[in-house]
């Protein structure tokens, strides 16, 4: 499998007509603020440390997706499917999680959750991990 590059991505969110699919795409550490990636098939993409700040992820499939130390301040994850989804260290902090899926989804002691939030009462669970891992 390739690796997407930047102009690659660049490409991507700058020409597509309609719904992308990267499902098991690696974007660790890609730089999306602001993409607009609503309705996208993420399932089981790798975006370990991903900057998705003010991102447009709604509707997004993120089932089993690992978002690990990712920044997704502001981002919108409105009916976004987050099942299964690796969170631990991430940052979701103003995040609009409304109708979001995040049953089985995973985050830990580091994850920042938007004020008010309780990721137990939506399905997920803490795992005792200290890192990203």
């Amino acid at each position: 499998m390739s690796e997407l590059t930047q102009k690659d991505l660049y490409m991507l969110l700058n020409l597509s007509q309609g719904s992308l699919w990267l499902a098991r795409a690696n974007l660790e550490g890609a730089h999306l603020m602001g993409a607009n990636l609503k309705d996208a098939n993420l399932e089981g993409a790798n975006m370990r440390a991903a900057e998705l700040v003010r991102a447009n992820l709604s509707g997004a499939n993120l089932v089993n997706a690992g978002l690990e130390g990712a920044n997704l301040l502001h981002a919108n994850l409105e009916g976004a499917k987050l099942i299964g989804a690796k969170l631990t260290g991430a940052n979701l902090m103003g995040v609009n999680l409304n109708q979001a899926a995040l049953g089985n989804a995973h985050y830990n002691g580091r994850t920042v959750w938007p004020r008010g939030f309780d990721p137990d009462d939506a399905g997920a669970f803490l795992v005792d991990v200290d890192e990203w891992s």
